[in-house]
């Protein structure tokens, strides 16, 4: 294949004052050097396609897997249709050998379980107040019910990434026994709080607690998710104030909070039995500790 410069073309309104360069293929070399640079650019194209076409099948499978195991451990109705996707998925890439075509039918899938969210979570409600209640009566759930219980507590953790990230730090974290029992975290994004930052700047010690009802619609929310409540303590140093947050970070028992979308009249109303979480905590699967968040200050802020 050969790369020739037929014909250049200047645009008088260029703001670049750049010449475009029409290329065509010929069968006369006059130009190799050209010619291997765009050769390489365009396998370097095509290599990156397949990469990201093969990270993303990857994922996406990672995903489905993990969605079949916890509708099954949760018993939803929903785990036969992912896993109808999924056989179909695998039986036309064996047939066809086409990651494309196969994709298309995950993709699929995921859109009919996103589409059928509302009917998905008023069965996992059911699901979950059931399990709670078994276990205020002093019931034993068995390994399959628990891992239903471990891959929610997963779900949320990713789900609280980005609008709770603190929240997703220490539930992350709860997954794993701590020798100490306690945890450090640097951040500053802990002063995006109005109550911590008056506080910190107050040079104040002590409890800081918010009303669950009030805190929801205004900036305290995403830090009280994680921190309601803690103890802050304001160290003087060397042109600024650390600021230490203490917070004993685990589940309650028998304690639940229902998120629902007034907006759309409770369709979308999600129910986080903490209770479960803690029989997951006295059973050794999950470990609360202590989080301290430590953040810096500059002094005269």
């Amino acid at each position: 294949m050969r790369i020739q410069i037929i014909s250049r073309y200047n645009d008088e309104n260029d703001v670049f004052g750049d010449s475009f360069i029409y290329l065509k293929y010929s069968k006369v070399r006059k130009y190799p050097d050209l010619e291997k640079t765009y050769m390489k650019s365009k396998l370097l194209l095509h290599n990156l396609k397949l990469f990201f076409l093969y990270f993303f099948s990857v994922i996406l499978v990672v995903v489905y897997l993990f969605l079949i195991i916890w509708t099954f451990c949760y018993t939803l109705f929903v785990c036969y249709l992912l896993v109808a996707a999924f056989s179909a998925c695998i039986i036309i890439y064996w047939l066809h050998r086409s990651k494309r075509q196969a994709i298309k039918f995950l993709l699929l899938g995921l859109f009919l379980f996103c589409v059928l969210s509302p009917f998905n979570l008023r069965q996992y409600n059911r699901r979950a107040e059931g399990l709670q209640n078994r276990i205020s009566q002093k019931g034993e759930l068995n390994t399959k019910e628990k891992l239903g219980i471990y891959g929610c507590l997963l779900m949320i953790t990713v789900f609280d990434i980005i609008p709770f990230p603190e929240a997703a730090i220490e539930n992350f974290y709860l997954l794993f026994p701590s020798e100490s029992g306690q945890r450090t975290f640097w951040s500053n994004t802990v002063l995006g709080a109005p109550s911590i930052m008056k506080a910190a700047k107050a040079g104040q010690n002590g409890r800081i607690a918010w009303n669950r009802w009030d805190f929801v619609y205004n900036r305290d929310f995403r830090y009280a998710i994680a921190l309601d409540p803690c103890t802050i303590r304001t160290i003087e140093k060397e042109g600024y104030k650390e600021i230490r947050l203490i917070t004993d970070f685990g589940y309650r028992e028998n304690f639940v909070t229902v998120h629902a979308n007034t907006f759309l009249r409770g369709t979308f109303t999600f129910r986080v039995d903490e209770g479960l979480f803690y029989y997951l905590q006295r059973e050794g699967w999950l470990h609360p500790y202590r989080a301290v968040w430590i953040a810096h200050l500059k002094s005269g802020k």
